[in-house]
């Protein structure tokens, strides 16, 4: 545990050391700018989807490039020499990059909402969604050792991922779309700030806690067959 803490601890640094940290205040600030200008009827639909995308697609590029420069840096060569173990390396970028999102979405909705939300629905949706969207970021990045291999790849993640927009902006309606994770993410996003139904609840945070562990398997076996096996750069 005291390993873990540690690891958690560097990861902030080196969050900070890179910049994700000054980068994330300069879009929480244009965010509240924007919103703030935004009328009430239209802010209750288009804050959720801002927010979706902070834990979402930010985090999901932001893993990304932390992995890539840590690649650069020679950061995961001496990682793997340490006895941290490859489910703590996880459980820490997933640790670290979470707490920001979730401060950073919690300014954006007080500042441009206010308090008149359901907090534990909205940090519940802003965690499982953090956590998913890590993972798939760390999958999607790890078998490439520079970001022009890796941008083609994280353009069809993302596309694929943000379809259920479609259905949230009402442009298309189908229930296949109940089979995206992102779809659970933006039912419970949106949930805190309107009426939802027990059976969307139970539906959202079961399907993204399974989505979640199957990513996370499939995180782990990526950690060790593109980073510590290196089959990527062969």
């Amino acid at each position: 545990m005291t390993r873990l803490f540690r690891s958690i601890r560097g990861d902030i640094f080196l969050q900070v050391k890179y910049g994700f940290y000054l980068v994330y205040a300069i879009i929480t600030l244009v965010y509240i700018i924007f919103l703030q200008q935004l009328p009430d009827k239209i802010l209750g639909t288009v804050l959720p989807t801002i927010i979706f995308s902070d834990p979402g697609v930010l985090g999901f590029y932001f893993i990304s490039g932390l992995v890539l420069l840590e690649k650069g840096e020679g950061v995961l060569e001496f990682l793997i020499a340490t006895p941290l173990r490859t489910k703590e390396y996880l459980i820490s970028k997933l640790i670290s990059l979470t707490i920001l999102s979730v401060a950073t979405s919690l300014i954006i909705v007080i500042f441009a909402y206010g308090l008149e939300i359901n907090f534990p629905l909205f940090v519940l949706g802003i965690v499982l969604t953090s956590f998913f969207f890590i993972l798939i970021g760390f999958v999607a990045v790890s078998k490439f050792p520079t970001i022009n291999q890796y941008m083609l790849s994280s353009i069809i993640y993302t596309t694929i991922l943000c379809l259920p927009f479609l259905d949230y902006f009402e442009l298309y309606k189908s229930k296949l779309f109940y089979l995206f994770p992102t779809q659970a993410s933006l039912l419970l996003i949106r949930g805190a700030f309107s009426e939802i139904k027990l059976w969307q609840i139970s539906y959202s945070v079961l399907y993204l806690i399974l989505s979640i562990y199957l990513v996370y398997k499939w995180a782990y076996v990526s950690f060790n067959k593109f980073i510590i096996l290196k089959e990527g750069d062969k």
